[in-house]
């Protein structure tokens, strides 16, 4: 891993954007590799996850629903995640984490 101590302001951005950049392919090739090999796949987004917390990256809105709130693992809907839509009074898709059981619910509309 490369020291941000030493780098200038405009190093330091670069280095961020590469590990931003290195963290989201990570993470898209073990959402992709998880239906045949799980265990793989998770070591792949582990070290996605090390690598942003190195470098204080925070992941995108498209890859940021592949990541449990409560365990911290890769969930990846009908792999190791169950998606549900609610019928209360507001819409909301729950998505089971079957690693930890956290449910993490995201409301889809206004009522």
């Amino acid at each position: 891993m490369v020291s941000l101590s030493g780098l200038s302001p405009v190093k330091s951005r670069r280095v961020k954007e590469e590990a931003a950049a290195l963290a989201a392919k990570l993470t898209e090739s073990s959402v992709a590799l998880a239906p045949t090999d799980l265990e793989a796949a998770r070591r792949q987004a582990a070290t996605a996850r090390r690598v942003r917390l190195r470098f204080n990256v925070r992941p995108g809105p498209e890859l940021k629903r592949f990541t449990c709130r409560g365990c911290k693992s890769l969930i990846v809907p009908g792999v190791n995640a169950r998606v549900r839509v609610g019928r209360g009074k507001q819409k909301a898709l729950r998505i089971t984490c079957l690693e930890c059981g956290r449910v993490n619910r995201k409301i889809l509309g206004t009522p």
